[in-house]
């Protein structure tokens, strides 16, 4: 029972392996993505060009980019303003408030979220009944407590793969 809350829809290597055009081609015209080891690494503090190019052609797909962190403080703060998009800090995922509170701010509707833990962004995603895309951790230094859920995690996995419930980690073109 618990699996299918940790189950992604979907599954890739990392952010890039989305194309703008498969996600509006899918109906996806509001995206949120996971800040820390999904957008980049948790230690660093520029968006780098391949990340500011994907946003840039999503914005001309028309498609809506937004971001969600746990975390705060200034250092978010400059991603907001390198990237222009709107965020939500201090999430609390996989609470499912800040999931309500994007996607009410984005106008509703159909949201995909993308994010590198199961245990909060996919977990925070499918709790809220929105579509998610689970991607590789950029491998970016982690907080204690990521450290010790990323052992959940890997025993999540174990599981879902003995089920044949895990996604085929693809490219989504």
């Amino acid at each position: 029972m618990f699996l299918k809350y940790v189950t992604p829809d979907y599954r890739v290597k990392s952010l890039f392996d989305i194309s703008p055009k498969w996600l509006k081609r899918n109906g996806y015209m509001k995206v949120v993505v996971d800040v820390d080891n999904t957008l980049l690494p948790r230690d660093k503090t520029m968006v780098g060009p391949r990340a500011m190019t994907w946003i840039r052609q999503c914005h001309q797909q028309g498609i809506n980019i937004a971001l969600i962190s746990n975390n705060g403080g200034d250092r978010l703060k400059g991603i907001t303003r390198q990237t222009n998009l709107g965020c939500v800090m201090k999430a609390a995922k996989p609470l499912p408030v800040a999931y309500k509170r994007l996607v009410e701010a984005m106008g509703g509707g159909k949201v995909l979220f993308v994010g590198d833990q199961l245990l909060t962004d996919v977990l925070g995603a499918k709790f809220s009944g929105h579509p998610v895309i689970w991607c590789e951790s950029l491998g970016g230094q982690e907080h204690f407590i990521t450290r010790c859920t990323r052992k959940i995690e890997k025993f999540l996995i174990g599981r879902l793969n003995a089920n044949g419930k895990m996604p085929k980690e693809r490219v989504l073109q």
